[in-house]
C-alpha cells in the first residue's frame, strides 16, 4: 500500500524573496473600517499567535482597526460556524489550521460546514512540520526511527505516542506511521499540547507527535527531549540536524500543516483578492518572518486559487489515508 502525499508548492519561503515583493500602496480612504480575524483556539496557542501577528500588521494596511476574536471549542469548528454567519464584506476572516478544511471532513461523521461551499480561500499565512519527539521513558540508545520501531515492538505496552487531540492531524500521522512501520505504536489524544508535554517530560508517555514550538524547543535544546524525525519535504529550519521521515526510509510520510485565511461564502472576487494581496505584503515583512520563526512556523503566502487547489489535493490524500489507517470517524 502506498500512502503518498503530493504537495502543491503554494509559495516560496518568504524570507528568501523579500526583495521581489512590492508592498501594497494604500490610502486611509481605501481602508476598511474594521477587520476581525476569527481564531478557533484559545490565546497563547499557535493559531492565536499567528492571528495576532497578522492583525497587528494588517492594521493600517487593510483596515483601520484589526483585532483577533478567539472562539475556542469543538477543535476549531465553532469559529468556522461564526465565519459562516458573518457578512461577506471583507471585514471578517477566519484563520485556521489546514486540518479543519482538509482532514475534518474525513474524521467527523457530521460537520456543520462544507469546506468547498461555505469557506472562500484567501491565502496561507504560515506552514509548519510535525515531529516525532521522545522523552525519558525511552532509553537513551534510541536515536533513530528504526531504533524507536524496534523498541516499540519489544515494548508494546510502553509504546504510546501523545498528540494534541483526537482526530487531529498528528493523531492521524501517528496512526499512519504505526501502520507503515508495522509497529504497535498507540496514539494517545490529549486536550492540547501543554498537558501532553508535561507527561512526556515526566516519562508518563513515551513520545509526542506534533509541532516543534516554544513549549518543546527549550527542552530539546537542553537534552531532556529528543526529536527523531520531522514530517516535511526537507529538514526543518529549526532542527537542521534532525532527518525527515523520508530520509529514514519512510518516503510516504511527508505531511506539512499550514494556517490559512478564509472569508465567508458570498464575498466578491475583488474583496478576496484585495485581502490576499494584503496578506502577501505582510508575510514578506522581515518582522513577521522573525516573529513566526520564534513560534516554530515559517511565513508563506499563496493566491486564493493556489490555496483552493491545495485544499482539494490534501482532502483527497486524507480521504484515502484515513480509510487506510482504520480510524473510526468521530460523532
Amino acid at each position: 500500500m502506498v500512502l503518498r502525499r503530493r504537495f502543491l508548492r503554494m509559495s516560496l519561503p518568504i524570507a528568501g524573496c523579500l526583495g521581489s515583493v512590492m508592498p501594497l500602496t494604500t490610502h486611509s480612504q481605501d481602508l476598511l473600517e474594521n477587520l476581525k480575524i476569527l481564531c478557533g483556539y484559545p490565546p497563547g496557542g499557535g493559531a492565536d499567535v499567528v492571528s495576532r501577528h497578522l492583525a497587528e500588521r494588517l492594521n493600517g494596511l487593510y483596515a483601520k482597526s484589526c483585532l483577533v476574536d478567539n472562539r475556542p471549542g469543538a477543535a476549531g469548528r465553532i469559529a468556522v460556524d461564526a465565519l459562516k454567519s458573518s457578512p461577506p464584506n471583507g471585514q471578517t476572516m477566519l484563520l485556521t489550521p489546514s486540518s479543519v478544511v482538509t482532514l475534518y471532513p474525513h474524521v467527523y461523521q457530521k460537520l456543520s460546514y462544507e469546506a468547498f461551499k461555505d469557506l472562500l480561500p484567501v491565502s496561507v499565512a504560515s506552514e509548519f512540520d510535525h515531529s516525532l519527539t521522545i522523552g525519558p521513558a525511552v532509553p537513551a540508545q534510541v536515536v533513530s526511527l528504526a531504533d524507536f520501531v524496534g523498541w516499540a515492538k519489544t515494548n508494546p505496552d510502553k509504546a504510546d505516542c501523545a498528540n494534541p487531540g483526537e482526530g487531529s492531524l498528528p493523531h492521524l500521522l501517528t496512526m499512519l506511521f504505526a501502520k507503515v512501520a508495522a509497529a504497535p505504536i498507540q496514539p494517545v489524544p490529549y486536550r492540547g499540547g501543554a498537558p501532553a508535554m508535561i507527561d512526556l517530560l515526566a516519562g508518563r508517555v513515551a513520545a509526542w507527535m506534533g509541532l516543534v514550538g516554544p513549549s518543546s524547543l527549550p527542552h530539546i535544546t537542553e537534552g531532556r527531549l529528543r526529536v527523531l524525525a520531522t514530517s516535511g519535504r526537507a529538514r526543518s529550519p529549526f532542527l537542521q540536524s534532525v532527518p525527515t521521515f523520508a530520509e529514514q526510509g519512510f518516503q510516504d510520510i511527508v505531511v506539512i500543516e499550514w494556517y490559512g485565511l478564509f472569508m465567508p461564502a458570498g464575498a466578491s472576487a475583488a474583496v478576496v483578492e484585495r485581502a490576499s494581496d494584503a496578506v502577501k505584503t505582510v508575510t514578506a515583512q522581515q518582522e513577521y518572518v522573525a516573529a513566526l520563526t520564534k513560534a516554530g512556523v515559517t511565513a508563506v503566502s499563496s493566491t486564493p486559487a493556489a490555496l483552493a487547489q491545495t485544499i482539494k489535493s490534501e482532502s483527497d490524500f486524507w480521504h484515502s489515508t484515513v480509510n487506510a489507517t482504520g480510524f473510526k470517524p468521530l460523532e
